[in-house]
């Protein structure tokens, strides 16, 4: 989906016919017994869209390894109607556990080893967010589609099931749909006959050995374009009229395919790949790599130009980079277990990010992913971080997997890997393992173990360090001298940390490159607190981490931070926002002034790159977060005026020719971020524009469009606001439905930003849409959006996916700074969250004391600042 040296003791529970994979103590983790295991799935189901139910029979292939008297799967919010085991005479006894999300057959007698078939029929729910086999409505709720999710452990609520990732099978699916709609599933129809009543049965090809989460179904008044690349059938899938739209996603996959085909040595193994579009929206995923039929909201797979702008042109093909690469890491070979769901998803974001890169370089992908790894090492030096390969006892756990730890510090960690084995080497390897490992499952040593083959540099041991354990390795400069034309450094590892306990982790083996600036690299390998030399050539500022290609934040001597300072125009642009990103985090944590961070901030060049600039603006934006509320904002917001008008100045309201794709999206954060300090001129055309646009849309482009939509949105008025509202009402598409009640949600105004919150809950917008208009609420209202939103829980949860609900408050108010927040976290969590299922609880609480401390211990150092330097 689209987010040490020694190691710990580890049982082994090997899978008969499966590849043995880590697992925690037996007593502790929710798994099913491993003496029955599936082989192959016959389903079908036939669907009632109406009535949001369905009925399915399956026959499904098993083996007794051992003999017992009873057959265990997963089952959630299904009913069995009858049930049958081969050979035996009388039908098993039927027992739920509706808590461990099981079905249990027992035939009254022992089931010696060997082959038998369990048949099934039952009965299910189709549910209104995407969980199981879900409905999505569009269209004002005139038209209905059907899609299934079932990553992490929803495949249960489809078909009873071995519902865990090491239990591979085969599936052959059938469906009985409405005659004039088009099904859709992991392999091509084979075969389709009448069904009388307006209907059909059609089944599908069976399909390879993969895990149940990886199982497709969809159906609807669906179109689809497409084309052959290498041999392979290449469709994406949209609703009836959105052909269109289509086109930029269907040539990013055509180019996507053989780029991949080529890097993994291995060709994609399936005769079609369906790239679907579903109108709505999650507030926990984008896409969903469904081995051969990828699941994606509209808005991460369609390209509008009368609406889409440049950020979601990348933003599109971005994420089939990330599913597409999925669909080797993760579908072909699958982590055995949720402790290593980084096999997945960090694999597939660093993948993701090196296709990109590949076919446009001209976004800078590598650099933008820098404010990736920046969020995930603020997130890795908190109260509730965790490894990268982590412990996971149950489904509920497993939800709590799905962040930044595993796909942006994963996606790190692996770059840090690649530049200390070198690409070729390191490519040489993932192709031995794919070629291993394919349609099996795996651990993360298997995957070391092929890349330290024939390796001049093994890296087993610093992969162990960086992903057993959690924590952000801190170097620190702790002293340098410059003699014959060279500078030696003297470095240290420590532990850069915000909340201390957050990991007992102290050592890591860190890859450390160093260079004066214009000169060339020398590295080192620095672990632990005895300092480590490394010399350079070249006297004058010295740049740790020279490209910013390893996971580590950097803390530079006084006296050499101040000479990067100085010379900040002639960095790089990775090691501009490499260094900018470093300061600024640890002056937020008293361990840098706040001076130096804002003198750093005034040194960006007018001519930097536009991603630079942006991370700026953003770090000033969210300094301004801080100040809600207190009378010093008005000052503060004078001096982000200051810094970011002579940008603007240059860069102006509407495109100019030749400008680079980053500098238009430059121009909508600089813009917004104007409007959110307040500044007249901004604050005025925006609101001239949008007058001009509500008299007549084609008058604004698509990006101007977006951006002054935002910046009204922020500053509504009621007049303004019920523009929005009128708007959001007779919006031509899903993509912008789905905006515009956000934007209704994102006023400032606490009296709009209520009005809001009653609209999510009157049953006008799509029902994905409220969620996540609440959640727009608690990034300017935390206390209001979450007093609402326990307020309406009982009715607010059913729009919320099962698995996911434990994350959803907690992420309501992720943005607040009043530890009071955290009391209403826990009371609501004792009734509410399962201890199990409280990481992102744990988290949110680690951000809102972190920032609640900023807020009171370092705003003040701004304070004087600004007054000093006439702010």
């Amino acid at each position: 989906m689209s987010w040490g040296i020694k190691l710990c003791c580890v049982a082994m529970l090997a899978l008969p016919g499966t590849k043995a994979f880590a697992k925690a103590p037996a007593e502790r983790r929710v798994v099913l017994p491993v003496d029955v295991t599936p082989d192959h799935y016959r389903i079908e189901v036939t669907p009632d869209e109406k009535a949001l139910t369905f009925a399915g029979t399956v026959q499904i292939d098993v083996t007794v390894h051992k003999a017992t008297g009873k057959i265990v799967l997963n089952a959630a919010d299904i009913v069995v109607d009858s049930a049958a085991i081969s050979g035996e005479t009388k039908a098993p006894a039927v027992r739920y556990d509706a808590k461990e999300q099981t079905v249990t057959f027992a035939p009254g007698h022992v089931l010696k080893p060997g082959p038998y078939t369990l048949s099934l029929a039952y009965r299910g729910k189709i549910y209104e967010q995407a969980s199981g086999l879900f409905a999505l409505d569009y269209d004002g709720g005139k038209k209905r589609a059907l899609f299934t999710q079932f990553e992490n452990s929803d495949a249960r609520r489809f078909v009873p099931c071995w519902d865990e990732p090491g239990r591979k099978a085969t599936f052959a699916l059938a469906a009985t749909v409405a005659a004039d709609e088009l099904p859709i599933s992991n392999m091509p129809i084979a075969s389709t006959e009448a069904a009388g009543a307006g209907l059909k049965k059609v089944r599908f090809a069976e399909t390879p050995k993969m895990s149940s989460y990886l199982l497709f179904f969809g159906v609807g008044d669906f179109e689809r374009v497409h084309r052959d690349v290498n041999g392979v059938d290449v469709g994406v899938v949209v609703k009836r009229g959105d052909t269109s739209q289509a086109g930029y996603a269907l040539d990013a996959a055509a180019a996507l395919l053989p780029y991949y085909n080529d890097y993994f040595g291995k060709a994609y193994p399936l005769p079609k790949m369906d790239l679907i579009a579903g109108p709505g929206t999650s507030q926990f995923f984008s896409a969903m790599e469904n081995w051969g039929a990828i699941f994606y909201f509209e808005r991460a797979l369609l390209f509008d130009p009368r609406v889409s702008t440049e950020r979601d042109k990348q933003l599109i093909f971005a994420v089939i980079a990330h599913e597409m690469a999925h669909q080797w890491f993760g579908d072909l070979v699958t982590m055995a277990w949720w402790d290593d769901l980084w096999l997945n998803e960090g694999f597939a974001s660093w993948m993701g990010n090196k296709a990109t890169d590949h076919f446009h370089p001209e976004w800078h992908v590598w650099l933008s992913s820098l404010n990736a790894t920046q969020g995930a090492m603020q997130t890795d030096a908190r109260d509730g971080t965790h490894p990268i390969i982590t412990p996971i006892l149950d489904v509920l756990q497993a939800s709590g997997a799905f962040d930044n730890i595993t796909y942006s510090k994963g996606a790190a960690v692996i770059r840090t890997l690649e530049s200390s084995a070198g690409e070729e080497a390191f490519r040489a390897g993932v192709r031995r393992y794919m070629s291993d490992y394919a349609y099996g499952n795996t651990v993360t040593d298997d995957l070391w173990k092929e890349l330290d083959k024939g390796a001049t540099n093994p890296i087993t041991q610093m992969a162990h360090q960086l992903t057993l354990q959690a924590g952000v390795p801190l170097i620190t400069e702790e002293a340098s001298s410059c003699k014959d034309g060279k500078t030696t450094l003297l470095l240290s590892q420590g532990h850069y940390a915000i909340d201390a306990g957050s990991t007992k982790a102290r050592v890591w083996q860190v890859p450390v490159a160093a260079a004066a600036l214009g000169g060339a690299k020398a590295l080192a390998l620095v672990s632990g607190s005895k300092p480590v030399t490394l010399t350079v050539e070249g006297c004058g500022p010295v740049i740790i981490n020279a490209g910013q290609g390893a996971y580590f934040r950097t803390r530079y001597a006084p006296a050499a931070l101040a000479a990067i300072t100085a010379q900040y125009g002639s960095l790089s642009p990775d090691d501009q926002l490499g260094v900018l990103n470093d300061v600024a985090s640890l002056a937020y944590t008293g361990q840098e002034p706040m001076a130096a961070f804002l003198e750093l901030v005034g040194k960006v060049p007018l001519d930097a790159n536009p991603l630079v600039i942006s991370a700026a603006a953003g770090w000033l934006e969210g300094l301004d977060d801080l100040y809600a509320g207190l009378p010093a904002q008005a000052q503060f917001r004078a001096h982000g005026r200051a810094v970011l008008n002579p940008v603007f100045d240059k860069l102006g309201w509407d495109k100019k020719d030749g400008e680079s794709d980053n500098t238009q999206l430059m121009r909508a954060e600089i813009i917004q971020a104007l409007g959110k300090f307040d500044d007249a001129a901004v604050l005025a055309e925006a609101r001239k524009r949008f007058a001009a646009y509500v008299a007549d849309p084609a008058s604004l482009n698509a990006a101007t469009r977006r951006t002054v939509l935002r910046v009204v949105a922020l500053h509504a008025d009621q007049a303004a606001w019920d523009q929005l509202h009128a708007l959001a009402k007779s919006a031509k598409t899903q993509i912008e439905v789905q905006e515009l009640y956000l934007l209704l949600a994102s006023a400032s105004d606490p009296r709009l930003a209520r009005q809001a919150l009653e609209l999510a809950v009157s049953g006008e917008p799509p029902v994905t849409s409220p969620p996540g208009m609440i959640r727009e609420a608690g990034v300017l209202h935390p206390d209001l959006a979450l007093d609402f939103a326990v307020a309406h829980w009982t009715w607010l949860a059913k729009l919320i996916e099962p698995s996911s609900q434990a994350s959803y408050l907690p992420r309501v108010v992720a943005a607040g700074s009043d530890v009071k927040l955290n009391l209403k976290l826990d009371a609501f969590a004792k009734d509410h969250i399962e201890p199990t299922g409280r990481r992102e609880l744990q988290k949110t609480e680690a951000v809102i004391r972190y920032l609640a401390k900023v807020k009171q211990e370092r705003l003040p150092e701004v304070d004087r600042w600004l007054t000093s330097h006439g702010s």
